[in-house]
Formats: structure tokens, sequence, C-alpha cells
């Protein structure tokens, strides 16, 4: 299974950087990496996803 970066607003990171999910270099949160305690991104939460790419697409966020 490719790695998925997934984020819940429609641009920028907002609600990833207040969840306890750790993020990956562009922002988002890796699917295989969701925290147990997050209200946000499991797939049972039944929330929509507004952005997201596969790994291998990622272009890391500039500081």
């Amino acid at each position: 299974m490719t790695a998925y970066h997934i984020g819940r607003s429609w641009t920028g990171h907002e609600i990833e950087d207040d969840c306890p999910c750790p993020q990956v270099s562009c922002g988002l949160v890796d699917v295989e990496a969701v925290a147990d305690e997050c209200e946000h991104h499991p797939p049972l939460c039944a929330k929509s996803m507004r952005q997201g790419h596969h790994a291998e697409d990622c272009q890391k966020e500039e500081s």
C-alpha cells in the first residue's frame, strides 16, 4: 500500500497543528500514523478529508 498524507482543511494544516497525530514534512498526517486519541483523522470518525497526496508526490513545506 502506498503511503498517503491527509488533511482536513481546504488549505494549510491548522487542524493538523492542533491534533495529536504526528505531522509529516508537508504539515499533513500520514494515514498509517494516525494517533488513536485523534478526533479528526481516524477513518472511524468519518470526517471529511479535504486535501491529500501520495507520499511520493509530497512537496515539503518551506519554512
